[in-house]
This record gives structure tokens, C-alpha cells and sequence, in this order.
């Protein structure tokens, strides 16, 4: 399914905005709280109407968020409006509201997890296809052909679990163990990192292995008219033999040289009507959907309508039970909390370059990635990023439902509420914080993008 970044981005976000502000808005309601409008969106009102119970909904122009307006005797002057208005209620009552929005992203990730387990899909077995010469993996002497069994003593299945475990050394250095079987022999192998993945790069290829790849031929079949390869001189019908040497077997081999270099300039042996030749190429620079800058040279392989991959032995149907599917969700929930927490440590001790944030640019680019590859991939990107929403909107920051929590919590520790002038200049200054990490993230988006 292809999709544009925007249109991805908003069938991804609105329904987990949406949730979060339905969160508020039912349990807001059932502590008697009077609810006055329910916005999706923010900023300028293009649509509204009132339901039976008074209640305005709304639909805003800046599709980057959405809110629920409740009755204060603060917006009064101070007077006593209503035993609805939400700051009349017991502090556990205000602290239910505003932790009813991040609960309920974070029960909508776990019913996609649970739903996508009971789905169930056709797995890669982690059966590593290659290893990247000059890696931290080459270097620990991690051989092809073997099967990865866990990564830091946690068992993996799957290649998306492999990815996970990899996501929490986000930052670290030091060693990452893998065990690996190869027919009935079991190993264990400490690879050294340094600072990784502490600038976006892609997990596997940072770590060096490769799952297995199609054994697709190289012999170009199309050239993009004004790509790099194009431009250096071959054209379709070359069989690509080498890349500095390194000699070329498969059409993935091809492929992550060519990632792996780009603006680099490479000597590529091919044969040409039966003659062998050799040209200087350099690979363009382009960013990826993660915002990794990568080699393009524009050139697509002759596929063979024949060819199956891939093999069954290379595939493993995973599909739980709903007891399974949910023990299942319950690790993915916790697994995603934990890495984003580490991630927001890392991020504030300074092991984690700032540059590694994405904002809604970058969302809309993964997004759209991830609706090429269907349903089901979007469907755990929305579950990812539902948690993430969930876990950031906890944290301690006035403008955010964390703050409003923290403000209750001193509410019940003093047995008062701070001063109207301290909440002011507390949600000035969390205002303050979340602009300049928006513009950070923004600025960060336009450097990888454009």
C-alpha cells in the first residue's frame, strides 16, 4: 500500500490523539467532572457542534494534537461556578483524569499486540544470511550461517526481536553477547561496541549481520536516467562482478555495498556482452525513512519470475492463542516502556546524541515506510508509537499530564494547592521546554529530509 508521509502520518497518529483525549474525556465524566468540548486537533476552529449533554465538539486546523476542555473556577475569576468544575474534585480524582489518557494508549498498544500475535505472520528465521566486513560482529568473530538465539541472554524468535534488544544498548558501550547455534554446537560471542546506535543508524547493520537475502543474480535490468550508475556508465544486460575487489554473487551484496558508501567513490568490475570492463562509480547520497544517509545509484535487478524466496527452511509461521497472544503483548508493552524510560536517561546523561530525536517529519517518512510493507506493519508502528506517546506524556513536565500529576501529588503532600502564580510560571516554563524540543526535533527532521 503506498501512501504519502502525511497522509501515513494522520491514519497512524489521529486514532492514538484521539484515544489519549477520550481517556480524559470518559473518565473526566464519570467522576462528575463537566466536560465543555472535546477538540481534535488544535488552533483555529474549522467545524463544531453540541451534543444533548452541552458537550462542543470540535475540529481543529493543526492536525498536530487535540484537547478536552473541563469546567475550572480558575477561568471564573475565582468563583464558585460549579461542584462540576474539575478543580473541586479530590485529588485522586484529578490524578485519575489526567492518567486516564496515557492508560489508555497504553491498553490500545496492548490489544494491537495481542491482535497482531493472534493474526500471526511468516517470520524470517534468525538465521544470520551475512556478516558486514570490518564490524563489531566480524571483529567477535560471528560467522554467516549461524542462528541467533538471544542477544544479551534474552531469547529471540523473530528478527523485530532482535531489533528490540539491540533498540535497549541504544547509547552504551561496551559488549553485547549473542548466542548463536550452528547445527549442534552452541556459542557465545562478546561484541565490542562503542556509543551505539547513539546516532541513528540501523540496528543489524550497526551491529554487523544480515538476515538471509534473496540469491538474486546481479545483472542489471533498469537504470533510473539520471542515477549515479547511469551516469558512471553501465547499462542493462551488465553483470556485476566485483566492488573493490570484493566479488559480487548475489544482487543484495550489491545492494549494501552501494548503502554502506554513499558519495564514496568504488571500482565495480562487470562483464558486458561477454567482455570484462571496469568503471569509477560514487554512489548518491539520499536519506532514508529513518533519516540515515545512505548510497542510491538508481539501478534495479533482473528478477526471475521462477525464483522462490524465501526457502522454507528460511521461515517460521509465528501465531499465538489469545492466553499466548496476551502473555506475548504484556512483553512487548513492557519491552517498548523500558527502552523509551533508558532512552530518556541516556538522552539526559549525554550517552545519547539529541540529534537522534525525530519529530513529525520523521514520523511521517517511517509511517509511509511502514504502510509500503501493509497493514500489519502499521498496525505495530501505531502500537509502538502509542506507548511512546503514553510514556512521554508522564513525564514530569506542567504542560503534560505528568505535570498536572505532579502538581496534585504536592497538592496531597502540603495539603494545598500551589499558589495560582507558581502553576503560571511552572506551565510557562514547561511550555517554554516543549517549544524548543519541537523546533529541536523539527530542525533535526529538515537535516536528515531535506
Amino acid at each position: 500500500m503506498h501512501l504519502s508521509p502525511w497522509w501515513a502520518a494522520v491514519i497512524v497518529l489521529a486514532p492514538l490523539i484521539i484515544l489519549h483525549e477520550l481517556g480524559h474525556f470518559l473518565v473526566a465524566r464519570l467522576v462528575g467532572v463537566r466536560v465543555l468540548a472535546f477538540s481534535i486537533g488544535m488552533g483555529p476552529i474549522l467545524a463544531r457542534w453540541t451534543d444533548r449533554r452541552g458537550v462542543e465538539w470540535r475540529l481543529s486546523l493543526l492536525p498536530i494534537g487535540g484537547y478536552v476542555k473541563m469546567l475550572d473556577e480558575a477561568e471564573s475569576g475565582g468563583d464558585s461556578v460549579s461542584t462540576g468544575a474539575f478543580n473541586r474534585q479530590p485529588t485522586w480524582a484529578r490524578a485519575l483524569v489526567a492518567l486516564a489518557g496515557p492508560v489508555m494508549n497504553i491498553l490500545l498498544a496492548w490489544l494491537l499486540y495481542v491482535a497482531l500475535a493472534m493474526h500471526g505472520s511468516l517470520q524470517l528465521v534468525t538465521r544470520i544470511g551475512s556478516v558486514l566486513p570490518g564490524s563489531p560482529a566480524q571483529v567477535a568473530g560471528v560467522q554467516a550461517g549461524e542462528r541467533l538465539l538471544a542477544v544479551d541472554d534474552h531469547p529471540v524468535h523473530d528478527w523485530q526481536q532482535v531489533n528490540m534488544r539491540l533498540a535497549e544498548r541504544v547509547g552504551d558501550s561496551g559488549q553485547i553477547l549473542l548466542t548463536t547455534r550452528i547445527g549442534a554446537l552452541q556459542r557465545t560471542y562478546h561484541v565490542p561496541v562503542q556509543h551505539f546506535l547513539a546516532h541513528g543508524q540501523d540496528a543489524l547493520r550497526a551491529l554487523g549481520v544480515a538476515p538471509p537475502q534473496a540469491p538474486i543474480v546481479p545483472i542489471i535490468a533498469q537504470l533510473t536516467p539520471d542515477g549515479a550508475a547511469a551516469r558512471a556508465g553501465l547499462r542493462p544486460g551488465d553483470r556485476l562482478l566485483s566492488v573493490d575487489g570484493q566479488t559480487l554473487l548475489t544482487w543484495p551484496q550489491w545492494v549494501d555495498r552501494i548503502q554502506a558508501a554513499p558519495g564514496q567513490a568504488m571500482q565495480v568490475r562487470y562483464e558486458r556482452d561477454g567482455k570484462l570492463a571496469e568503471l569509477r562509480l560514487i554512489p548518491d547520497s539520499v536519506v532514508d525513512a529513518w533519516g540515515e544517509h545512505i548510497g542510491r545509484v538508481g539501478a534495479m535487478p533482473r528478477i526471475d519470475a521462477a525464483m522462490v524466496w524465501p526457502t522454507p527452511d528460511l521461515l517460521v509461521h509465528v501465531q499465538d492463542d489469545l492466553p499466548a497472544a496476551m502473555m506475548r503483548a504484556d512483553g512487548e508493552v513492557v519491552d517498548v516502556v523500558t527502552i523509551t524510560v533508558q532512552t530518556i536517561f541516556k538522552l539526559l546523561n549525554g550517552s545519547m546524541s539529541l540529534d537522534r530525536l525525530s519529530g513529525p517529519i520523521g514520523i511521517a517518512h517511517i509511517a509511509a515506510a511502514s504502510a509500503a510493507y501493509g497493514w500489519m506493519a502499521m498496525l505495530s508502528l501505531a502500537a509502538l508509537l502509542s506507548v511512546n506517546l503514553g510514556v512521554l506524556n508522564l513525564l514530569p513536565i506542567p504542560v503534560l499530564d505528568g505535570g498536572h500529576i505532579v502538581y496534585i501529588l504536592l497538592e496531597f503532600w502540603r495539603g494545598r494547592p500551589l499558589s495560582a502564580r507558581v502553576q503560571s510560571w511552572g506551565v510557562a516554563a514547561g511550555a517554554a521546554v516543549m517549544v524548543a524540543i519541537m523546533l529541536m526535533v523539527i530542525v533535526n527532521d529538515l537535516r536528515r529530509f531535506y
